[in-house]
């Protein structure tokens, strides 16, 4: 069928138009955002999906993502075969389900048990009876054997890597001061690759569409007749085909959310999707794509049995590890230590700080380690010198408060304006150089005369790759002074209630040891796209060396501590805070501003670095197996460096893979525990918190952070197709926006393949992330009252939360409605 009808005809359904864009919009909530890979941070990929109980998100899921979010009961076959799930977590499994998986899931819970679970997973998979929902490209395709979904999803993706192009194409989008819808109508109405592709007359059929993109989607939707009750699935899905871009288009919509500027972009992208449907449906309508088109999204089978048996499987699974993991509680009363430590080290909750802090403090006893958000408490958007702009150094869940720019160390005021105006230059020379390189006109010639010369570079990559180069760091120091000119600097009563809440939320209050050292952490790989991901979540997806100078800076400067004196916090004179950084791909070390440590600590400073030394090469030991290496090997460091250099290597490290708790409480309660670098540890004590704000601080951000971080994982693990990013092996980078699979595509979503499995096993467990806070219940039920974004992840079921009592002997459980259950 030839598209010759007008847009605004009236031969389909009638649809409210208000009631559409309501459903329109409730969808495109349900998207994630989705960060450019320059601050890849992780993000929940389900948060739209929250306010849902989880059991019913995964049932949503299934019918508008192919392979829904769950993991395989053949998965849980084989963890059923190794023992590693046993009888016992079955039965528990089905207990839990009981009191939790209530409304629908009654009657079908009633006719399972232990015997018919352990037959469903030893049965043949067979084919789901599920009715998903389809977009009409893919009906088309399944009727005439065409790939019209694979084309419309490049179409759009094409558009949206030139539209959104941040300045790495030489050539430009004519329509980029346009809103979307517009500028995609502008190219869409002159471009012939739709007719080319078979799409009969859709220039002049695009020229005649609304010029409002929400006056458009609700002709789309007429033209569908789709009903209002199915219309935000149907949406859903649709924008589930363009996921990637999706994403990045909610991350720019959230960004500017922030700022309080509105934003219907997305609606738009969605209003762009609808319209190739619209075009093929005018043309392939027929009653043999009736046939599969369209489906009816609210249908679902009366007894739901293969969602619901992956999630009782889950249930077990999370059970068998929740098992071993309590068990290796300390409990014993937390005394308050009098002996005053050599070292107090603090660390990020990352999980792979776990391994570092135990292996540093089974190197001495005089090491205190404390588990504190990686940014410190500093909401800082840090500036290197030499830059105009700066990173937001804190988590995407915040906004910066303050802006710091780095200067040169003791240098006078005409030293720094000349070393800036040398950058500066350096920068526009090797701006053009790259123009020169990758220009139409010149890039042949280029790679003809001196590409040659880059063989001896390439050799030196894959063969003798360089270290990791701090000079920058030694040479430039952060600059608290006030500036009005550019806005930079932290005025001194800003820096003491930084101060103060960083050492009151750490639980640094008094006991102060001669060396205090602030250790961010962040990530070096080679070619890796991916890198911002493994450096630190709490820094927005940057290492977190900046925020470790900034609070040492402010805590070292002399008026701050006087002005502490008056909030009760004395830092004694001769206690020294020291910036370092932890490597997580090679395990060392880095000490910043060495030359500002006073004469009198520099023998503190010498057993601090061997202490570290001897933390590092032990740490690299633990690691090492997972990494596929000998731990016994003379050359074991050497290896896992060579690793952190190596252009080719997929796996540098394994990042945050086995997330699966965050402990809240003193360390006292984990550290005589091997937690395998699977907890998030975050120093906290009641006793000391008695106005609550500790505790709350710790609920709403690093408990959410975590939490994001663990779904991200859990995704990727489940569905690597569709919320991960397949193999990294083929990826390509749009710009610095993402990466997509091949020559084209759509953005691909989360961690690659290589990033959650080893090529045999899975190295990431699927298991929802376990909060323990050692904390009375009361007072954990009082922060959840006060925040209803974090009530619901926790009655939905997004993450499970226990509260440790009487000194770690009573564990209790929470399920939904602020109910408790002890676990004894």
């Amino acid at each position: 069928m030839t598209i010759t009808h007008a847009p605004n005809s009236d031969a389909c359904a009638t649809v409210n138009p208000s009631a559409v864009l309501d459903a329109a919009r409730a969808a495109c909530k349900r998207i994630a955002p989705l960060w450019p890979l320059q601050n890849f941070v992780a993000v929940n990929p389900f948060v739209g999906l929250t306010e849902r109980p989880f059991l019913e998100a995964c049932e949503l899921v299934r019918r508008v993502a192919p392979g829904g979010m769950q993991m395989p009961l053949e998965f849980y076959r084989e963890k059923y075969s190794a023992g590693e799930i046993t009888n016992a977590d079955l039965d528990m499994a089905l207990a839990q389900a009981r009191k939790t998986l209530l409304g629908q899931n009654a009657d079908a819970l009633a006719r399972l048990d232990a015997e018919s679970l352990r037959q469903a997973v030893t049965a043949e998979p067979s084919p789901s009876s599920w009715n998903a929902i389809v977009t009409v490209a893919e009906a088309v395709d399944c009727v005439h054997g065409t790939e019209w979904e694979v084309a419309v999803t490049e179409t759009i993706a094409q558009f949206c890597s030139e539209y959104f192009d941040a300045g790495q194409s030489a050539w430009r989008l004519p329509w980029r001061t346009l809103p979307l819808y517009a500028a995609w109508r502008e190219k869409a109405s002159i471009n012939l690759n739709a007719e080319v592709l078979g799409l009969r007359n859709f220039r002049r059929w695009v020229k005649a569409l609304p010029d409002d993109a929400e006056q458009a989607l609700a002709l789309f939707m007429q033209k569908f007749g789709v009903a209002e009750e199915e219309a935000a699935d149907f949406c859903h899905r649709q924008l589930m085909s363009i996921r990637g871009w999706a994403g990045h288009v909610q991350y720019r919509v959230r960004e500017n959310s922030m700022h309080g500027r509105g934003d219907d972009t997305l609606l738009q992208l969605l209003s762009i999707r609808l319209a190739y449907d619209a075009a093929l449906l005018a043309q392939f309508d027929s009653p043999s794509l009736r046939e599969f088109w369209p489906a009816a999204s609210h249908a679902m089978p009366a007894d739901h049995q293969e969602v619901l048996q992956a999630m009782l499987w889950q249930l077990a699974h999370e059970h068998a590890w929740q098992r071993q993991f309590l068990g290796k509680l300390c409990v014993a009363k937390a005394a308050l230590s009098l002996e005053r430590p050599a070292v107090q080290a603090v660390f990020c909750i990352d999980v792979r700080s776990e391994i570092l802090r135990r292996a540093l403090e089974a190197a001495t006893p005089k090491i205190e380690t404390i588990g504190f958000a990686g940014f410190f408490g500093l909401p800082i958007e840090y500036i290197p010198f030499g830059q105009k702009d700066g990173t937001s150094q804190c988590p995407v869940l915040l906004t910066p408060k303050f802006r710091v720019r780095e200067t040169l160390r003791k240098a006078t005021a005409e030293a720094v304006n000349t070393e800036w105006r040398r950058q500066q230059l350096g920068k526009r020379l090797t701006y053009s150089w790259n123009s020169f390189k990758t220009s139409a006109i010149s890039c042949f010639s280029f790679v003809d005369t001196v590409g040659l010369a880059f063989g001896a570079r390439l050799f030196r990559d894959a063969f003798a790759p360089g270290a990791a180069n701090h000079a920058h760091k030694s040479a430039c120091v952060p600059h608290l002074g006030k500036c009005e000119a550019d806005k930079t600097g932290i005025a001194i009563e800003d820096r003491v209630q930084l101060a103060l809440g960083a050492l009151r939320n750490m639980g640094l209050t008094k006991n102060f040891a001669r060396v205090v050292l602030l250790c961010g952490h962040g990530s070096e790989t080679a070619n890796n796209p991916y890198g911002s991901g493994l450096d630190c979540g709490a820094c927005g997806g940057h290492a977190g060396d900046a925020n470790a100078r900034v609070g040492v800076a402010i805590l070292n400067d002399t008026a701050v501590r006087e002005a502490l004196k008056g909030h009760g916090i004395h830092i004694p004179a001769d206690t020294c805070f020291l910036a370092g950084q932890h490597n997580t791909t090679t395990d060392h070390v880095t000490l910043f501003d060495l030359d500002d440590v006073p004469a009198s600590h520099r023998g503190d400073l010498a057993e601090l670095q061997n202490w570290l030394a001897t933390a590092a090469r032990t740490t690299r030991r633990e690691r090492a197996a997972f990494l596929g290496l000998d731990s016994t090997s003379p050359n074991l460091d050497a290896q896992v460096i060579a690793r952190s250099r190596d252009w080719a290597q997929v796996r540098p490290e394994w990042g945050l893979a086995g997330n699966a708790a965050l402990v809240a409480a003193p360390r006292l309660r984990t550290k005589t525990a091997n937690l395998g670098g699977r907890v998030f540890l975050h120093n906290y004590d009641h006793r000391a918190d008695t106005a609550d704000s500790t505790l709350e601080l710790i609920m709403v951000a690093p408990v959410v952070v975590a939490n994001w971080i663990n779904l991200q994982y859990y995704a990727s693990t489940v569905n690597n197709a569709v919320f991960g990013s397949g193999n990294k092996v083929t990826h390509n980078v749009v710009g610095t926006i993402g990466v997509c699979q091949g020559n084209g595509g759509d953005l691909q979503l989360g961690l690659p393949l290589q990033s959650v499995h080893d090529g045999a096993k899975w190295i990431h467990d699927p298991i929802r992330l376990h909060v323990l806070i050692e904390a009375p219940r009361e007072r954990i039920a009082a922060v959840l009252a006060k925040h209803e974004n974090l009530r619901q992840l926790v009655d939905n079921g997004w993450l499970l939360l226990f509260a440790i009592e009487d000194e770690g002997q009573t564990l209790f459980r929470y399920y939904s409605g602020m109910k408790w259950e002890s676990l004894d």
